[in-house]
């Protein structure tokens, strides 16, 4: 495969990418020009929290890519360990491929836990206490009334 051939299929997958994450409504993303060899790190500009290297290729070096994630979120990103690895499945078609993401196991936590929290709290016995005083004063008033 001719090199031009290589580097407009990775700018074709770049774009993939940043399309499925503005359609997922996840806010603005885009291809980084230059693929963060400027100031700006990373292959996708993105609204998410996470510095994204997308990664075409026919075999998968998993090892490498990461340590080039974690560099690159080192040089330039606000929190070095946000990065994530896009790559897509070999096997599949470019067409329509089926994409996997690689994160550090941590942050993948954090995730899950803000994703599980519960919205809203039950009250604790103060706010129980409390809450039954309010309701207390509230019917005197309406007695009064």
């Amino acid at each position: 495969m001719k090199p031009r051939t290589r580097i407009q299929k990775g700018k074709e997958f770049e774009k993939k990418i940043a399309n499925a994450i503005e359609e997922a409504g996840l806010g603005m993303a885009r291809r980084e020009s230059g693929s963060g060899s400027g100031l700006r790190k990373g292959d996708i500009a993105s609204s998410l929290p996470f510095l994204i290297e997308a990664k075409n290729h026919k075999s998968i070096s998993l090892q490498e890519w990461v340590r080039q994630a974690k560099r690159q979120a080192e040089i330039g990103f606000a929190n070095n360990d946000r990065w994530a690895v896009v790559m897509r499945n070999p096997e599949s078609p470019n067409a329509n491929p089926e994409m996997w993401i690689t994160i550090d196991f941590y942050e993948f936590l954090e995730l899950v836990k803000k994703w599980s929290a519960p919205r809203v709290k039950a009250p604790d016995r103060d706010m129980k206490w409390k809450l039954q005083k309010l309701k207390d004063i509230i019917n005197q008033v309406i007695k009064e009334l």
